[in-house]
């Protein structure tokens, strides 16, 4: 993967983080009232997981797939760190930057995605 390619992914990944944390962080402020939401106006570490507690107690339905969302785009992030990320797992391929902006945790490209997809329809049910 070419220095602009990772430049460009990590970019989108991390402005994705930054809008999912800022979308649950008003979702949550919402529901507690505004007195709370200066608090977080910069989120750490600590803090970022106490909102993601705090909406989890809550019971927002939404802060779990938000949640799940900020898990597979730090995985993400690690596996760019590793030089693994946009890389096909199947045929090592680059997957294609918009596949990534559309899916960020996406694992093969279009083609061997479409191969897998066909032959799980031809499995046969267990019992």
């Amino acid at each position: 993967m070419n220095g602009k390619r990772r430049d460009d992914l990590r970019k989108f990944l991390v402005e994705r983080k930054r809008k999912m944390w800022n979308e649950l962080r008003d979702e949550v402020f919402r529901k507690l009232g505004s007195e709370y939401n200066s608090q977080f106006d910069t989120p750490n570490d600590l803090e970022e997981l106490s909102v993601i507690d705090l909406a989890e107690d809550l019971g927002l339905s939404l802060s779990d797939m938000r949640k799940d969302e900020l898990s597979r785009i730090d995985e993400s992030l690690r596996k760019l760190d590793q030089g693994t990320y946009g890389v096909c797992e199947r045929c090592s391929s680059d997957i294609d930057v918009e596949r990534l902006k559309i899916d960020a945790s996406a694992t093969h490209c279009l083609s061997c995605q479409s191969e897998l997809e066909k032959g799980e329809g031809k499995k046969k049910p267990t019992l």
